[in-house]
């Protein structure tokens, strides 16, 4: 991959809500060597966003206006891209395509796991012959699962030798609102691809290659939904774990030596009791079923926030929390690993925090040449522990120990 860029970082959607968070940690806490821009494709709306990132600092940012420069040759300039343009299924498939042809590192905020499937199907034999490292889902959606779960995985290996058998992990997030992007992703992917996927809930979709061993449980769990689980407590369905199991199972097919051939991993939802265990799951299975139905759909559009808006951060910052927590066991039997991911402060925030900060572990890799011929479509474990430590700088806490 071509070492000298002219731009580091190309941020696209800083004028919505989350991109504009992302803007907003990169001017405040990025070096001032940092050679980025913002994109897009209303100048007006460009305009003010670096109108709004001057009262922040008076650093330099670059605009670039897209009607101006095509995908290619913004790629082809630029060493990573952080990508928060939704819904994905709309509009992003060409900005992954151009990464992918042009050896630029990319993230993004997606929480749409069959988009992803079509970006692996498309563009991940292209990543891999350029070299460049695809990353979705670096934000809240994914990024603790998968973090939490490589870190079980690696201590696993380093005391027993072998893989892990099973890892079974909880998420909870506590959050005020969602903005108008997160709720027209959710919507978009419903229309695009139906909601059959969602409904049977096939967490090896993005690794078809993957032997996934599942976990025995008793006709009761199935039907009620509800698991107690030593460590964990009461857990119940949980609406995002699918999509979780979906980026976990891919990094476990990505890395079979590390993960073992036997691994499994499912996430639930912390419950209080039984009785809250099953009326979770009996309401989001209800809330699963309805998005099928496109009145429905059209009813929560017009509940929705306005596109670029969303939760109060002040509020947010004081309400909000998430913490996902998760068990390991070695294949053996023998060590149990527990772990825990766990920030306060807005959701949205730390979305941009990850997606940020996933960026400057790449721009330190274009600029040393490092991992280069590792490319493709894969996980935000694959940037190890440079991003833990760089999340735990930042005010994410990420800790495990042996049980």
């Amino acid at each position: 991959m071509t070492v000298s860029r002219e731009l580091d970082i190309v941020l696209l959607g800083a004028t919505g809500y989350t991109g504009f968070l992302c803007a907003e940690h990169i001017t405040k806490t990025c070096p001032t060597t940092l050679k980025w821009a913002i994109a897009g494709r209303s100048p007006t709306s460009i305009e003010a966003v670096s109108e709004r990132l001057k009262a922040i600092s008076k650093d330099h940012v670059e605009i670039v206006h897209l009607n101006a420069i095509d995908l290619d040759r913004l790629a082809s300039k630029t060493r990573v891209v952080i990508n928060t343009i939704g819904p994905f299924s709309r509009f992003s498939g060409p900005i992954i395509e151009a990464c992918a042809k042009n050896g630029t590192h990319y993230v993004d905020t997606t929480t749409e796991t069959l988009w992803i499937k079509e970006m692996i199907d498309k563009y991940h034999s292209t990543a891999v012959r350029t070299g460049v490292k695809i990353i979705p889902s670096i934000s809240l959606s994914s990024s603790p699962s998968d973090l939490l779960a490589w870190l079980s995985a690696t201590e696993i290996k380093e005391r027993t030798g072998s893989g892990t058998a099973e890892i079974i992990a909880s998420g909870k997030l506590e959050l005020s609102g969602m903005s108008g992007g997160s709720l027209a992703s959710v919507i978009a992917v419903r229309e695009k691809y139906g909601s059959s996927w969602f409904l049977s809930g096939d967490s090896s979709i993005l690794s078809p290659n993957l032997k996934q061993r599942r976990t025995t449980t008793s006709c009761l769990t199935r039907i009620f939904g509800y698991r107690h689980v030593p460590g964990l407590g009461m857990l119940t369905t949980s609406f995002v774990s699918p999509g979780n199991e979906s980026v976990v199972l891919r990094s476990a097919a990505l890395d079979p030596s590390l993960y073992g051939p036997n691994f499994n991993y499912s996430e639930y939802l912390p419950a209080s009791n039984i009785f809250a265990a099953i009326l979770i799951h009996i309401l989001t299975n209800i809330f699963n079923a309805l998005l099928a139905f496109p009145l429905f759909r059209r009813i929560l559009e017009r509940l929705a926030p306005e596109p670029g808006s969303g939760p109060d951060l002040v509020k947010a910052g004081e309400e909000e929390s998430a913490e996902f927590k998760a068990m390991g066991i070695s294949e053996d039997g023998k060590v149990k690993v527990g772990s825990r991911w766990w920030w306060k402060g807005s959701g949205y925030e730390v979305s941009a925090l990850l997606a940020v900060e996933a960026a400057g572990v790449l721009v330190g890799w274009s600029k040393e040449e490092k991992g280069s011929g590792n490319g493709g479509i894969l996980t935000p474990s694959h940037l190890g522990m440079e991003f833990v430590e760089r999340l735990r700088k930042v005010g994410v806490v990420i800790e495990f120990e042996v049980l």
